[in-house]
């Protein structure tokens, strides 16, 4: 939702991002999203982070969708660890499916918030994903 660079990126003048930036932009979260189906929810780490590594310092807009969609797999990997010992754990107290709830309301949550943000990028926009720890910088 910001029309221009948030403040901690490096204030350039008049950074509006190329057609090129914007798809690669997008392809941050999409490749995010098809690693998750994927793997399973495990595997959303690896597109960014690839997109990030041959962008880095080229382009500010790539670099910062891909920092944030990999800050947000990380996150959300986090999550999906803690629920799925929270799990296991339970299940010897015969507690561990109340774990499920909260494990598939991570799942919906982080695919809405990936197509968000991809469709953000897309119109050239600088967002960031919320809920998500800030692990890249």
């Amino acid at each position: 939702m910001l029309p221009q660079p948030p403040p901690d990126l490096p204030q350039q003048a008049g950074i509006i991002p190329t057609a090129d930036e914007k798809n690669l932009g997008m392809l941050c979260h999409l490749t995010a999203l098809l690693g998750m189906l994927i793997g399973g929810g495990f595997l959303g780490f690896v597109g960014p982070l690839i997109i990030m590594s041959l962008h880095r310092g080229k382009s500010d807009f790539i670099c910062f969708h891909a920092r944030e969609s990999l800050n947000h797999q990380i996150t959300f990997l986090i999550l999906y660890f803690t629920c799925g010992i929270l799990i296991f754990l339970g299940s010897f107290l015969c507690i561990g499916f109340l774990f499920f709830l909260p494990l598939m309301i991570a799942a919906v949550l982080s695919l809405v918030f990936e197509i968000i943000a991809a469709l953000q990028a897309s119109r050239g926009e600088w967002t960031r994903i919320p809920w998500s720890i800030r692990f890249v910088s």
